[in-house]
């Protein structure tokens, strides 16, 4: 059964808020005793077939694009097959080809091997990757720290990341879920 999912492209403004753009997670004004960073407000739009969505948030570290995710009731994107690779792909190249900043860097994905090194897994599935489009075929050595995986905006191959690297980043919602376990 083909998966369903809506893809979020992250990407533009400032990580910070003005006091009068609360988040969710925000305080009333006035009673910010929290010294956790404000998450930016998440308003995407649909596009085509209802699939997709678009959304603004500044590039963040591997770990503050899972938090902003989960806040919204989002994940990381996971790439489970040659299908959800070339969906995602046509995906920013059809919305995001004229952003050059967003299709120079990698955008962060789900993928990480920060808990066994070389062990990739889909941290929001928790799942080991079975489908794989490392550029060069293989993942880059883990123990120079790059333990997060992100995807190239224009060619749509996977590269692992210094998870601490500011970077735009993709989340998604399955509205249904593979019958298998990708």
């Amino acid at each position: 059964m083909r998966s369903l999912f809506l893809v979020c492209l992250l990407f533009g403004s400032a990580w910070s808020l003005p006091e009068s753009d609360l988040s969710p997670t925000s305080p009333a004004p006035g009673n910010d005793t929290s010294e956790e960073p404000q998450l930016p407000a998440f308003s995407p739009f649909s596009l085509r077939d209802g699939r997709f969505a678009i959304g603004t948030f500044a590039k963040v570290n591997w770990f503050q694009a899972q938090a902003t995710c989960a806040a919204y009731g989002y994940t990381l994107v996971s790439i489970s097959s040659e299908q959800d690779q070339r969906s995602l792909r046509n995906f920013l190249f059809i919305y995001a080809r004229n952003q050059q900043d967003l299709m120079t860097d990698p955008l962060w994905t789900s993928g990480t091997d920060l808990a066994s090194d070389n062990n990739w897994v889909w941290f929001s599935k928790g799942r080991a990757l079975n489908y794989r489009n490392f550029q060069n075929g293989l993942p880059g050595y883990s123990s120079d720290n790059r333990h997060c995986l992100g995807i190239n905006g224009i060619n749509g191959l996977w590269v692992n990341e210094e998870c601490s690297q500011q970077r735009y980043f993709v989340c998604e919602k399955r509205c249904q879920f593979d019958d298998d376990v990708n």
